[in-house]
This record gives structure tokens, C-alpha cells and sequence, in this order.
């Protein structure tokens, strides 16, 4: 017997020799009518609506439907020729529900919405949620909320949510680029290295990191912009976008605001008035702050909006507050730090920086009594420097020198030791200072007198003067040491001299001068001697006394003594030069050896005696003079051959030394 209806939708068949055939195609045209396209109205409601249209269709997706569908729960209805008509479905039917805009898919239990069925996309070219996708963004979504959430461990997953982004290689962008208006404010990402990177832009063109994460170290570079803002009764910190900011002018600060749970670097640029509160503004010390140009300071805000300052720096470098007294005193932290610490430690105690050489507004260090007994010492401050092998202390004390309790006899001492051994010092006393070694006082002053007790050594480099000045109130007046002449060896430079200062201070001439190399010494002026001057030396000694006149009239001096050893006996040559009338000069010379004194034929009288001419070889005949006599030991006289002198007397004439005995140049 053939089918009454199809395998798949149940469609009723014709049967051979069938009487009104119509009705079971008609039948059949319904059913495709019904379930081809299907597309229903609704699917959660449980009762047929009071006034259904001709055509009607319900997917009943509820357990225990009421009325004309009771018992049709899972079923597809449709409402013919005023009657309901349902549809038994099969695994794989497809029906959209209108009211949902949504497709579902029977899956032979129930129905369920093809969405949640979906469960993999692979490939697609383009997705768009909301919008139309495009090549340059072939995924787009427009939205106003997106969620993502991890799956849980009940749903088969791990709890965790890990979004994976991955750029190609360092010198690629991977970032997230946030937009308003389509132009770029910011973005965050590893932009063209490696490094996390947070930038902002105030037109979408202008770029500026404030933010970078180095990947290797960790190391965070923080760009942070000084904001300007005036002083004022309430600078409200929290409300300016910076994290480093500038209060400009004075006046006084009474808040901060209430900004909570906020950080920021202060610098001042004046004098202003920091007002402390014990709630909404915490001061350092608990006290008001005056600001001065240059201070720091960092102040912090709790979740309530009170403001603290945490750190206060001023510039000059000095503490904001000082400790109290009981710090040093008693056994607390502080007092230890201060007491047995380092010089570090006791300075951060006392409130005066971490600094090992703490900087003090003013100390008065008083000491213990004086003792009446002579060479008794009370000492005041004493710094030690523990060193290898040796202690060396800088003491400064009170120290009597005479029995008594008086205090004309004692003196105030600042002295150094090593290995309780007594070093340099200066010593105080009532009306003179002294400085010392030992114990041994050398060099005082008092009123105005200096005391030197033993040698002075001015010492200095070669080519500067080591000079002794003596002034009349500021200004000098007479100068003497050695010179600046340099020391080339051979005892040649370092040359004593004695200069002369007018009444303005200005130089007025070179009074004394003696040459150390050969003793020589030169005056300035006339030598006065109310007494016999002995001149010694092992070789030559000379005495050169010069008076110069005002013209060419005046009268002149010049005389020259030397003594000198000569041929086992001993020369004594006195030249006196005098003007008689404007050309005519007088020579005297006269030998120690016995015999008479020969006077030149100027001289009335004559002079008894032998006249010893100076004597020299050809070679080492002086530059001479018109005028000048010398004896040449070995020069030629006219019959004499070459290498063959006995001696000529000598005149120099005509620019050469010439024989008397016919005016030819001396030759050997």
C-alpha cells in the first residue's frame, strides 16, 4: 500500500481511484504554505491570541501551553479557516521569529537561537557589528557597551581572560589609538620599539610621550609638565592637571582643596604664607611655613581630601624645624643618632639634613669651670678624627696661666694634638693674641705691636718677590727683600733690595741694592759715615760713591776705592774726579808698594813715587777710553817679531789700543 504522506513535512498524498482530491492537495498547499519560509510571530507566548489573522504562525517554545494549543508544546501553529493547526517539527527545521529578529534552529528537543548554535567563524575576509566594514578596517563594530568576560572553570574553561595582541617585529606598531571627532587624543601601545609607550595630542597632529616603560629594566620615565598657578587662600591641587606645579606670588595659603588621593611636586617663587591645619592642611613642625624663592616641597592627599606635606625643602639649604631639646637628652632614637651616631645620623636626628658636615644657625658650646691652679685647662669643644695608628683632636679651651681665679691670666686656646702631644695653637689672651707649636708662643700681637720670638723665613717661588713692606696708615712707604730676579745658578738672582715710597705711596727710587752673586751693592744717594768703614773681601772690594750736581758746573765726586792683590802684593787704586772748569778733569792714582805717589801735571806740587800701570795681554786688553793708559805684557815693540813681544805701554786712541812709541796698534 503506497505512503499516506511525505517522509519529510508530512505532506497527505493522493491515493489511486481518490474521491475530491482537491481536498487532501489543498491540504498538502497549507502544510507548504506553513513551513516553507517559516517565519513566525512569536514564540514564548502560551495561549492563542484573542483575535488571530488568517495565516498566523507561533512557534510554541513553552512546557504546558493553555487553551487551543494545549498539548502542542514544541510545536509550530497556524491559525486557517478560524481554526488552529499544528505542525510536529523535525531536528534541523529553521524558523525566524519576528519579535526577535532572530533565527532558530530545532534541534529535536527544542528550540534554540541559531546565534547561541554558532560556535566557530572561520576566515572571514570582513566583520561588522552595527556598521559596515570596509578594507581598512575589515573589522568594525559600532556600539555604545561590549563586554568580555572569561569562562569559567563550571563552563569548561580557566577563569582567566588574556587579550593577545602581536605586532610583526620591533620597528612595527602595536597600540591602542583612542579618538574624538575621529582625531587622535591618545594613544598607548608599543609604538615603534618595544618599549610601552603612553603619548596624547591635543589636535591629533601634535604628538607628545607622556609615558614610556622600558622592557628591559622595568624603568619608568614619567613626563610630568610644571603647571603655573597664582597664590591664592585655597589652590585647589587636585583640580590642575599636572603633577609638578609652580605657586607664583605671595600671599597666604590657608588649602589645597580636597582633591583626594592625589601627588604632587610644589616649587615656589616668593614669599608666601603656608597656613597650617591639624586636619586639611598638615604642615612639618606643626607650624605655619613662610616660602622663599626656590623651596620645594611635596604634598600628598588622603581619600578625604586632606592635604599633608610630607617633604619641605628650602633653598638655602636650611631645616624646616629644629628638634626639641629632650632629642639630644634623652635615651630616645634621636638622642642615640645624635649622641653616639655618625655625623650624618646626628644631623638627620637634630633636623639639620643627612649632610656629614651639618650646617648650624648659631651654637654656644659653654665648658666647665676654670680651675684656680696655674696650667689648668677647661675644655669647651673638642673634635676628633680617629686616624691608623694615631688620634688627632682639635681642642678649644679655657686655660690659666697664673694661679687665681681671676680671668687677666687666663686665655682662651685653640689647639691641635696628636698622640696627646701638644701642636700649633692660637691662644687668646685679655689684650694680645698669639700664635704658637707647642708650647712655645712665636709670633704675637698686641695693641698695635707684633712680637716675633725667633726667625722669620719669607719664602716663595724664584720669580716672585719675598718682600717685607712697611706703611703709614695703608700706605706704603718703604719695601725690602729679594727681588724677582730668577736664580739661573751661579748665585745669580734672588738680589736684596731696599725701595723708597713718597707720601701718596707712589715709588721714589731704588735706595740700597745689593747683587748676591758678587756682593756688590749700589746706593741711591750720598753715604754718610761718622766712622771707619771696613771694606773685606778675598778678592776685590770696592767703595763707588757718586753726587751728582744739578749742571754742568756744579760740583762733582767720584771716587773709587779698590784693593786687590797683585804680583804678591797688594794695589790700592783712588780715583777722585773733579771739574774745575767744564772740561778739565783731575786724576790721582797712588800704590800701596813702597815709594812715592805720582800726581798728573794738573795737580800743583807733584806727586813723589812710581806709577804701576794695570796689565794686560793682547787678548785681554779692557774697552777702552780716549785717553786710558795700560801696560800689554806681551806686545811688540817696532824691532820685535810676531809671537816675540816683551811689553809696550798702551794708549787708546782712535778707536784702538796704539803703541806710545809711534801710535801703531798693539800687536803680539
Amino acid at each position: 500500500m503506497p505512503d499516506a504522506a511525505t517522509a519529510n513535512l508530512a505532506l497527505p498524498l493522493l491515493q489511486a481511484a481518490q474521491a475530491q482530491k482537491h481536498v487532501t492537495h489543498n491540504e498538502a498547499l497549507v502544510a507548504l504554505d506553513t513551513l516553507v519560509q517559516l517565519a513566525v510571530l512569536d514564540k514564548d507566548a502560551l495561549a492563542p491570541p484573542a483575535s488571530p489573522a488568517e495565516g498566523d504562525r507561533y512557534l510554541i517554545a513553552g512546557a504546558a501551553p493553555t487553551g487551543a494549543w494545549a498539548g502542542w508544546a514544541g510545536r509550530v501553529v497556524r491559525y486557517q479557516d478560524g481554526a488552529w493547526r499544528s505542525f510536529v517539527p523535525r531536528p534541523g527545521w529553521l524558523a525566524f521569529v519576528a519579535d526577535e529578529a532572530d533565527l532558530y534552529t530545532y534541534t529535536g528537543v527544542a528550540w534554540a537561537s541559531f546565534r547561541s548554535t554558532l560556535t566557530a567563524l572561520q576566515n572571514l575576509a570582513r566583520l561588522g557589528i552595527g556598521t559596515t566594514a570596509d578594507a581598512a578596517n575589515p573589522f568594525a563594530a559600532k556600539l555604545n557597551k561590549a563586554l568580555w568576560t572569561a569562562l569559567t572553570t563550571a563552563e569548561g574553561g580557566t577563569g582567566d581572560l588574556r587579550y593577545t595582541l602581536n605586532k610583526q617585529a620591533p620597528g612595527n606598531t602595536l597600540s591602542l589609538l583612542m579618538q574624538s571627532g575621529f582625531s587622535g587624543r591618545a594613544e598607548i601601545g608599543l609604538t615603534g620599539d618595544d618599549d610601552l609607550r603612553l603619548k596624547v595630542s591635543a589636535d591629533g597632529s601634535t604628538w607628545r610621550e607622556a609615558l614610556r616603560v622600558d622592557r628591559a629594566t622595568g624603568g619608568l620615565d614619567l613626563a610630568a609638565a610644571e603647571a603655573s598657578v597664582p597664590i591664592a587662600a585655597t589652590v585647589d591641587l587636585g583640580a590642575l592637571p599636572a603633577l609638578r606645579v609652580v605657586l607664583t606670588g605671595s600671599g597666604t595659603v590657608s588649602s589645597f582643596g580636597t582633591g583626594p588621593n592625589r601627588v604632587r611636586f610644589l616649587r615656589f617663587t616668593g614669599a608666601a604664607t603656608l597656613a597650617h591645619n591639624a586636619v586639611s592642611l598638615v604642615l612639618p613642625g606643626g607650624a605655619a611655613l613662610v616660602t622663599a624663592a626656590g623651596d620645594t616641597a611635596l604634598a600628598v592627599s588622603d581619600a578625604a581630601g586632606n592635604w599633608r606635606v610630607v617633604d619641605y625643602a628650602r633653598a638655602s639649604g636650611k631645616p624646616v624645624a629644629g628638634p626639641a631639646a629632650a632629642e639630644i637628652l634623652d635615651a630616645s632614637a634621636s638622642g642615640l643618632a645624635v649622641l653616639t651616631g655618625s655625623p650624618a645620623s646626628g644631623a638627620t636626628a637634630l633636623g639639620l639634613g643627612s649632610a656629614a658636615v651639618p650646617v648650624f644657625g648659631g651654637v654656644t658650646v659653654g665648658s666647665p669651670p676654670l680651675g684656680t691652679a696655674a696650667g689648668t685647662r677647661s675644655p669647651a669643644v673638642t673634635l676628633v678624627s680617629a686616624n691608623v695608628g694615631n688620634t688627632d683632636q682639635l681642642g678649644i679651651f679655657h686655660y690659666r696661666k697664673q694661679a687665681g681665679s681671676d680671668h687677666t691670666s687666663t686665655e682662651q686656646v685653640i689647639q691641635r694634638r696628636v698622640d696627646s702631644v701638644d701642636m700649633g695653637f692660637l691662644s687668646f689672651g685679655s689684650s694680645n693674641v698669639w700664635l704658637g707649636s707647642g708650647t712655645t708662643k712665636v709670633f704675637g700681637i698686641g695693641g698695635s705691636e707684633a712680637v716675633l720670638n725667633g726667625s722669620l723665613n719669607v719664602n716663595g717661588d724664584q720669580r716672585t718677590e719675598r718682600i717685607t713692606k712697611l706703611s703709614t696708615a695703608g700706605s706704603l712707604r718703604w719695601k725690602f727683600g729679594a727681588d724677582s730676579n730668577p736664580e739661573g745658578g751661579g748665585n745669580n738672582g734672588s738680589n736684596f733690595v731696599f725701595y723708597r715710597y713718597g707720601d701718596d705711596g707712589s715709588f721714589l727710587g731704588n735706595a740700597f741694592y745689593i747683587v748676591r752673586a758678587t756682593g756688590a751693592a749700589t746706593f741711591e744717594k750720598e753715604i754718610f759715615v761718622n766712622a771707619n768703614v771696613t771694606i773685606t773681601n778675598a778678592g776685590d772690594a770696592k767703595l763707588y760713591v757718586e753726587d751728582t750736581g744739578a749742571d754742568a758746573t756744579s760740583y762733582r765726586r767720584k771716587m773709587l776705592y779698590s784693593s786687590r792683590t797683585v804680583g804678591g802684593g797688594s794695589d790700592t787704586l783712588i780715583r777722585a774726579q773733579r771739574p774745575s772748569d767744564a772740561a778739565t778733569l783731575d786724576y790721582v792714582f797712588a800704590a800701596a808698594f813702597p815709594g812715592t805717589v805720582l800726581t798728573s801735571g794738573h795737580l800743583a806740587g807733584g806727586l813723589p813715587g812710581p806709577m804701576r800701570l794695570a796689565s794686560y795681554t793682547v787678548a785681554t786688553v779692557p774697552a777702552g777710553s780716549a785717553g786710558m793708559l795700560v801696560y800689554v805684557s806681551n806686545g811688540r815693540k817696532p824691532a820685535e817679531g810676531a809671537g816675540g813681544g816683551t811689553g809696550v805701554v798702551a794708549c787708546y786712541s782712535n778707536g784702538n789700543w796704539r803703541r806710545l812709541s809711534d801710535d801703531s796698534p798693539v800687536a803680539a
